[in-house]
């Protein structure tokens, strides 16, 4: 389980509140492993994780567009790498090529790395031209 904390703000309202929404999925994720549950239920819960990441994304990637965000391209790319990984363990539980437990490292590593180091990008840029 990862537990929210502030140090995960980038200073962008709605991005904060989508990010909050995310890691409460991954929590659901990892207490449906730790509880045993079937591959069936963590697969519909991954699906919901990517269809919600896919969502998320383009919020964000709308809100760079509309502030010009000078990254906006390389980010695009980092958010097709990540849907594209999770796909890849989306098949890779079910074929029981990833374990549940890799499978949620995956995503913990994935919130905590892209919100600290490339979403507070986004938050430095918007203060700079403020």
């Amino acid at each position: 389980m990862i537990t929210w904390d502030d140090h995960y703000l980038i200073g962008v309202q709605r991005i904060d509140f989508e990010h909050h929404i995310f890691l409460d999925l991954i929590n659901n994720f990892n207490d449906s492993r730790l509880k045993n549950e079937s591959i069936k239920t963590l697969s519909n819960i991954l699906e919901e994780i990517a269809l919600y990441a896919k969502f998320h994304f383009k919020s964000e990637e709308n809100m760079m567009e509309r502030v010009n965000y000078p990254e906006l391209v390389e980010h695009q790319k980092l958010h097709h790498q990540l849907i594209d990984q999770l796909s890849t363990k989306m098949y890779g539980i079910q074929t029981k090529m990833f374990s549940p437990q890799e499978v949620e490292e995956f995503l913990v590593h994935w919130f905590v790395n892209h919100v600290t180091h490339e979403d507070t990008k986004i938050s430095t840029f918007i203060k700079s031209k403020a």
